[in-house]
C-alpha cells in the first residue's frame, strides 16, 4: 500500500467515525480497522488522535460542507426557490438528517474544551454564515428582498436547521426537516418586495 494511500484511508475512516460518534466517541481502534492500516501508520502521519481529527476536519469535513452547502444563487430561480432547492438537496442526505451536521456536532463537543478546535470550527461557521448572508445580499441587490440584517438571518437559518437535524434519530426525519425548511422559506418570503 502506498504511504499516501494509507493517509487518505485514515482520513476517510476518521471522517465516518467522527460523523457517527463525535470526537470522544471516535475509537482509534475502529479508525485503524476501517482504514485497514497498522497503528504505526497513523503515528507516522499524525502525532495523536487530536492531530488526525484536526486533519480530518480540514481535509474531509470542510470540503464536504463547502460542496454540500453551496449557497450560490441559481440565475433561473428567485431566492425562495434557491433556498427550497438547497433544503431539498439536504433532505436527500439521509445520514445528515439522522446524524446531524458533523461541524455542529464537533462545535458543541469540542469548542468548549479545546481552543484550537474552537478557533478552527468557529472560523468555518463564520464563513458558512457569510456565504449564506452573501446569497441574501445578492437577492437584495436584485430587488427580490427588502433590506435586512442578512448576517443575523443567515445565522438564524443555519442554527435553526442544525437544531432540527440534531434531534435524536427516532424523531428526526426527512418529513420533519422539510416541514422545518418550509417555515424558514415562509419567513424569507416576509422580506420579499
Amino acid at each position: 500500500m502506498r504511504i499516501r494511500e494509507s493517509r487518505e484511508k485514515l482520513l476517510d475512516a476518521a471522517f465516518l467515525e467522527v460523523y457517527k460518534n463525535g470526537y470522544h466517541g471516535a475509537s482509534t481502534a475502529a479508525i485503524l480497522k476501517n482504514a485497514g492500516v497498522p497503528k504505526g501508520s497513523m503515528y507516522h502521519f499524525f502525532n495523536s488522535k487530536k492531530g488526525l481529527i484536526l486533519a480530518t476536519i480540514k481535509e474531509r469535513i470542510f470540503p464536504k460542507i463547502d460542496i454540500f452547502f453551496d449557497f450560490t444563487m441559481d440565475e433561473d430561480r428567485d431566492i425562495s426557490q434557491t433556498m427550497e432547492s438547497i433544503f431539498a438537496k439536504m433532505s436527500e442526505h439521509t445520514f445528515l438528517i439522522k446524524s446531524g451536521c458533523p461541524l455542529h456536532r464537533l462545535m458543541v463537543e469540542m469548542a468548549p474544551l479545546d481552543s484550537e478546535f474552537e478557533y478552527i470550527l468557529n472560523s468555518k461557521f463564520d464563513d458558512f454564515v457569510k456565504n449564506l448572508s452573501n446569497l441574501f445580499n445578492v437577492s437584495i441587490e436584485k430587488s427580490e428582498l427588502k433590506d435586512f440584517d442578512t448576517y443575523t438571518m443567515a445565522r438564524f437559518f443555519i442554527t435553526s436547521t442544525w437544531g432540527e437535524i440534531s434531534l435524536s434519530p427516532s424523531i428526526s426525519s426527512k418529513k420533519s426537516f422539510l416541514q422545518h425548511s418550509r417555515y424558514l422559506t415562509v419567513l424569507l418570503r416576509c422580506y420579499q418586495r
